[in-house]
This record gives C-alpha cells, sequence and structure tokens, in this order.
C-alpha cells in the first residue's frame, strides 16, 4: 500500500478508541509496549514486565496487530515499532483504531471507488481494481458514496473489509527464552572438561532452581532457559592444592571448599526463537528463508577463565590431566575445621570468635577493625599473611577486655596456600593439653592438615571467670540490695554440703533469699573437667564464669515476688546444649518457693492436650484416605466431625496448659520479660524468643525438640552485645 503521512496532532475520534466488536472478536493475550524485526519475517514484541514473544508465520497484518497494513511513516502516535517497511501496533484495537484514524484523516472526502486507487496502488504491486471490486461485495455500501458519509457502523463495515482483503491469517507465538551457557577454561586457555559444576537460578513464577552436572570436552556446561531475566550463578570446586582437578575415571570428584566464579543475568536466545519461527503466509513479505535448525543453534555464552592456586598443567601429567599446584594467592587460607561428633553433638552456631596474629607472645588482631564474629556451620577461615602465626579467640574470651587463652595457634607457612586445624570435640575427662594444641599434620600438595581436640577443660579456658569487683562495676545500676546480692555469688561465701551449693542474701525487706545449686547443675561439669571433681571446685570455679547481669536479672525477679528460695538447675557448662550456656548468658531456674509454698518450673502433656492430638492424628489419617480415594461413607462422617470439633478441642487444650501454671511462676517469668538484661525466656508454657520486640510469647505445646527441652525448667539469656548476642 501507499505511504500516507498523518499528522501526528491529530486527535483520535473517541468513537475510534476501542471499537467494542473488534475487540470481542479479535483477542489478544497481552498488550505489549514495542517491537522490532526478526528474522524469517518474524517479529520481536515485548511486554511491560520485560517478557518477549516471537510473532512468525501467518500473514504480515497479524503478525504486526496491522489490519490495515499501514506502513511504517504511519503517524497515529499508536504504533509501537517496525516489522518488515510496515508499522507495529501493541495489540489489534490499536491497529485498527490507527486505520480508522487514516482513513478519516486523509480520505474523508474521497468517494469510496477512489480511496484504494491511493490506499492500495498499483505503484505498491496491488490491483485497486480487484481491492474496490472486493469490498463492495463485502460491505454492499455504494461506492460512489464520500467516506465522510459514512455512519460508524459502515466505518466499521469498510474497515473490516479493508482488514478482510488485507489478509488476518493468525501464525504462531512464540516466548523468547532467556538462556545462559558457561565455558569454562584454565589459566592457560585451555577448556577444562569433566568439571563438577552447579548453576543457581529462578523459574518464571520466581522459585529457585539448580542445575548439576560436569562440563563437555569443549569446557561447557548445560544451557540453562529461564525465560525471564534471571541472574545465573555458577559455581565450581576450588580443589585442595596437589588435587586433581577432576575427577579421576572410576573415582569421586576431589573435595575442596566450592567458589562462586561467574553471575551473569540471563540473555535472550533470539537464535533459539528464530529456529523454531513459522515460514511466512503473505504473498507481501516475498519468499522466506528457511529457519535454522535448533540443533545448530548456539546459547548465549560466557567464558570463566579459573585462577586462583591451582591451574590446568599444558605440560605436566597431561594424558591424565592433573591439576600443576602453583603458588600465586598473596597468603595463605587457614581454616579451622570443628567436628562435634564425639563431644555435645551440637553444630557450633553462634559461638563468638575472632582471629588473632601473634607476635612475640602478644596476640593482636588479624585485621585492623575486626570485630568479634560469631561461627557458622562449625568452621572459620581466613586468608593469613605468609610467615604470620594466627589463633582463635572463642567464647566470652572473644571480648577485647579478655582474650586470655589463644586456642588452635598455627603458622601461615610460605610454600603452601592451604593450613587446616581439625578440631575434634572430645567428651569426657581423659584431657591432654598436648592435644589440645595443632599436632601430627599431614601435607597433600600444598595443603598442610593439623589435628587438634577441644575438651571440657579447653571451654573452661576461653570462658572468663568473673571477679567480684566485675560483678560490681557490671551491675552499677541496680539497685543497692540486688548489686549486693550478686557480688556475693561471685565472692565464694556459698556453702557446699547434703549435695547442695547454697547462699543466703537478703531481700528489701530484710527476710532471707536461699540461692541453691544442686550437684545436677553441674553434672556436665564434673564429667568433662578432670580439674573440677566435686561442689567445692564447681563453686569456686564454674557459677563464676555465668555473666553477672544474668545473675543480677535473676535477683530483681526473686526480690519482686518475695521469693523465698530459688533452685538453679544450670548456668554455665562447656559440653551440653545452647551456645548460650556455654558463653555464659544462659541460667536454668528449676523451683521457686513462695510463703512456704514451692512450686516446679515442670509439666508433662494435659489430658485436654492428648485428646486434642489423638484428633488431629485421627483427622490426619483420614484424609490420607480421602485423597487416596479409600475412605468410606463412615470415615467421611467421622471427618466431618473431627474437623468441626477440632477449634474447641485446640481452645481447651491451650486453656489447660494456661492453667496447669502456677500464678508464682507465671510472676517470676513476667518479671524476667520487663528486664532490660534480658533476651529470651522458655518455660514449660511459654515460649519466648525476644522480649524485646513487642510480640507475645508463644505457648509450649512441646510439639518441636526446644519445646520438649524447657518442659522441666525456665531458661534465662541476657544479651552481651560485645558477644555479637544483642
Amino acid at each position: 500500500m501507499k505511504i500516507v503521512k498523518s499528522d501526528p496532532a491529530v486527535k483520535m475520534p473517541q468513537s475510534a478508541e476501542k471499537p467494542a466488536s473488534t475487540m470481542k472478536f479479535y483477542m489478544t493475550s497481552k498488550k505489549y509496549v514495542s517491537a522490532r524485526d526478526g528474522e524469517n519475517n518474524s517479529v520481536i514484541y515485548k511486554a511491560a514486565d520485560g517478557t518477549e514473544e516471537l510473532h512468525s508465520g501467518g500473514s504480515r497484518a497479524w503478525r504486526n496487530n496491522n489490519p490495515g497494513n499501514l506502513i511504517s511513516a504511519e503517524k497515529s502516535g499508536l504504533a509501537i515499532g517496525k516489522g518488515g517497511r510496515f508499522a507495529v501496533f501493541p495489540d489489534h484495537d490499536a491497529g485498527f483504531a490507527a486505520l480508522k484514524m487514516t482513513l478519516v484523516k486523509n480520505y474523508s472526502d474521497m468517494k469510496l471507488d477512489k480511496v484504494f486507487q491511493k490506499y492500495a496502488p498499483a505503484s505498491d504491486k496491488n490491483n485497486p481494481e480487484q481491492y474496490i471490486a472486493q469490498v463492495k461485495k463485502w460491505t454492499g455500501l455504494d461506492s460512489a458514496r464520500a467516506l465522510k458519509d459514512l455512519d460508524e457502523a459502515e466505518l466499521l463495515k469498510f474497515m473490516k473489509a479493508i482488514e478482510r482483503a488485507e489478509g488476518w491469517i493468525v501464525g504462531k507465538i512464540t516466548p523468547v527464552p532467556h538462556a545462559q551457557q558457561f565455558v569454562v577454561k584454565g589459566v592457560d586457555g585451555k577448556p577444562i572438561s569433566n568439571m563438577d559444576y552447579l548453576i543457581d537460578f529462578f523459574r518464571k513464577d520466581g522459585t529457585p532452581d539448580k542445575a548439576k552436572g560436569s562440563t563437555n570436552k569443549d569446557g561447557k556446561t548445560a544451557v540453562i532457559k529461564t525465560n525471564i531475566k534471571s541472574p545465573v550463578t555458577l559455581t565450581l570446586p576450588r580443589p585442595d592444592p596437589g588435587s586433581p582437578l577432576k575427577a579421576a575415571k572410576g573415582k569421586p570428584p576431589p573435595g575442596g571448599m566450592k567458589v562462586v566464579a561467574a553471575q551473569v543475568t540471563a540473555k535472550p536466545w533470539y537464535a533459539f526463537a528464530f529456529s523454531t519461527a513459522e515460514a511466512s503466509n503473505d504473498p507481501k513479505d516475498g519468499p522466506a528463508s528457511e529457519p535454522k535448525q535448533a540443533a545448530t543453534v548456539v546459547a548465549p555464552l560466557a567464558v570463566v577463565k579459573q585462577a586462583g592456586a591451582v591451574k590446568v598443567s599444558g605440560t605436566v601429567d597431561k594424558e591424565k590431566k592433573f591439576v600443576q599446584p602453583v603458588v600465586v594467592e598473596n597468603g595463605v587460607f587457614v581454616t579451622w575445621k570443628f567436628d562435634t561428633s564425639g563431644g555435645s553433638g551440637k553444630v557450633l552456631n553462634t559461638l563468638p570468635y575472632i582471629v588473632v596474629k601473634i607476635e612475640g607472645g602478644t596476640a593482636s588482631l588479624l585485621l585492623e577493625g575486626d570485630k568479634v564474629e560469631l561461627m557458622r556451620n562449625n568452621i572459620v577461615r581466613r586468608k593469613v599473611p605468609r610467615g604470620t602465626e594466627v589463633a582463635l579467640f572463642l567464647g566470652s574470651d572473644a571480648k577485647e577486655k579478655y582474650r586470655s587463652a589463644p586456642m588452635f595457634k598455627v603458622l601461615a607457612e610460605d610454600g603452601f596456600t592451604d593450613i587446616v586445624v581439625k578440631v575434634a570435640e572430645k567428651r569426657g575427662l581423659d584431657y591432654s593439653a598436648a592435644l589440645e594444641i595443632p599436632h601430627a599434620p599431614v601435607v597433600a600438595g600444598t595443603k598442610k592438615t593439623y589435628s587438634a581436640e577441644l575438651h571440657g577443660t579447653s571451654w573452661m579456658k576461653f570462658s572468663h571467670k568473673y571477679a567480684e569487683a566485675e560483678a560490681e562495676q557490671m551491675t552499677a545500676s541496680a539497685k543497692a540490695e540486688v548489686q549486693r546480692s550478686v557480688k556475693q555469688i561471685y565472692s565464694g561465701t556459698a556453702t557446699v554440703g547434703g549435695g547442695t551449693i547454697r547462699l543466703s542474701v537478703t531481700k528489701p525487706n530484710q527476710q532471707t533469699l536461699k540461692i541453691v545449686w544442686p550437684a545436677e547443675a553441674f553434672g556436665n561439669c564434673m564429667a568433662n573437667i578432670p580439674s573440677v571433681p566435686d561442689l567445692d571446685a564447681c563453686k569456686s570455679e564454674i557459677i563464676a564464669r555465668v555473666n553477672p547481669r544474668t545473675y543480677q536479672a535473676f535477683v530483681e525477679a526473686a526480690f519482686e515476688i518475695d521469693a523465698e528460695e530459688m533452685v538453679i538447675s544450670s548456668g554455665w557448662r562447656p559440653m551440653l546444649g545452647s551456645i548460650l550456656h556455654r558463653i555464659g548468658v544462659g541460667l536454668d531456674v528449676k523451683k521457686v518457693t513462695v510463703n512456704g509454698s514451692p512450686k516446679v518450673f515442670n509439666r508433662g502433656p494435659t489430658a485436654e492436650e492428648n485428646t486434642y492430638h489423638q484428633a488431629i492424628a485421627e483427622r490426619k489419617q483420614l484424609e490420607k484416605f480421602k485423597k487416596n480415594g479409600t475412605i468410606t461413607p463412615e470415615q467421611t462422617a467421622r471427618l466431618n466431625v473431627l474437623k468441626a470439633e477440632e477449634p474447641g478441642k485446640l481452645e481447651r487444650a491451650s486453656d489447660a496448659i494456661t492453667n496447669n501454671e502456677a500464678a508464682v511462676l507465671k510472676a517470676f517469668t513476667k518479671s524476667l520479660r520487663g528486664n532490660a538484661h534480658v533476651r529470651q525466656t522458655f518455660d514449660p508454657w511459654e515460649m519466648d524468643v525476644n522480649t524485646r520486640d513487642n510480640k507475645d510469647a508463644t505457648q509450649n505445646d512441646l510439639s518441636d525438640s526446644n519445646e520438649k527441652l524447657h518442659k522441666n525448667h525456665l531458661h534465662i539469656t541476657v544479651v552481651d552485645p560485645e558477644l555479637g548476642h544483642g
């Protein structure tokens, strides 16, 4: 058709904005915001969310959402690009509106039989006479009438006839996938085959996904197709120095840590979309080129070149494809790996630590500005300048003002890329100070591995023992009677007898509060520390390893309820439970006595709880039958009853838990939660993981391991920001 230049300032008539009948007939999947030419007479559309689709095959009018085949110079302001020499519109409705605007602006005064001499001239390889005859036949309109004399319905009929003459043949819509592939090369530039890799990316619905595999003979990974603009992360092994980079035949792949080798954004894979395009059905497009074969289409490729302490050898053991270790790192990686399976069995997450260098017997920060960190997954790893001796300060000893026991000291020796200290936690009294020091080194290539042991005595070494003067200073903000009582705990004036340690302090009303530590409170200590064989040793060495602010909160709450006796079931300990106890910020209370009446922090499941849990189990079993299609009518009826009764049973079970707790215990716990130093309280009735977050405590229904652990005592945690526990 002929080029028609419309005035961009022309406003589209109100009636032309959205032809309702056209909208119903031509439904589009989405509205696009831009478009451009693609290969093989295709058009690439982009939607507002960034996704792209390829329109191929069919007719040019359909591919361009351009029912009138208006060419690229059309100035309606509605076009979003061009395909071939024709305008592209966001959807059919916009294209139809542009057609109306063009006719009204440029052909209004023309007779209908003259319109096509200009709209579809013979110079554009059209047949105007045939065009006129077809339109007249399809519309029944008198060709002698002027376009401006048509009413709205007649104009719509006329436009639909033009659309029919131009040809609206539906083709194929293909989403343009996003994709990414990597090629891995050594420092010598050669592809690395058979290397294990992990690729992380996201699917269209936002869910994360992974792909594992080994590079092919060309060093390439699999092609990752995401359908969205997703970050794609390639993780490769950082092998132990001296180990082969690739697995030998029939053997597992080498160990070592994994490192992120590259992170890129998946790119639109146009070549793949073009390879699946359909040929055009419109003679206006001329002969279509043959689509590419999908098997030969290359995905977007990112080259990852390996660097670091290892490289692929170009000369040594070439046939075996071994890695030749070379020293290129500006320092040595020192790693401390803790194995607690022979000790507490607990992952040492949140254990405070700081790495220091040792020079002339003096410890200082490895890096200026280093702060206390919390261990994760039993591993501490640092890059250390060659020739530097380093050690760990652990637990409360990580505080700058303490730091008296550097642990697991090693030298970052020149000639090695990795120094590893494997620390095995050991339960029991078989302690040897010599085995605590890294020993029995094993050398493999440029990696040196030591062994060391962590005992109860080790824990006691790096757990600070607070003096009476420190307790006085740390409780300076407390009331005088509270501060005086806390100081007594650290003064060593408690008495031992009858299998307990006892201390009497004076309350504000001049009455006596007895604090009792039964032998069970120190069982873990006496079972794992040879120098603490009895309660006399526990009195002098163990009680004072609890942070004074912990005892301050304990004493303040005890005074508030006017307690006569408080029984503590555990404080500091080396080889049991959470890190909180092992760094001195945890305290467990077993019994409270007020007005001569002892109340115990202990409970088992109530009858109401048992009834509720039995009903839950029965409901789940019946729901399984229903899902499998094996449920009987009687069971269906029973299931409906259980569902109806469940809310009431839950409420009764919850009430039973609340009613089971003595008022004095509630009052003691409430006082603790209002204390500025307290961060957590766990007891048989309620679990408050953060007393400062203004959220209610959750009910302890003994349903998980932590709730069951606290069914027979109250646990108190105080904050210690210097140790990262704030």
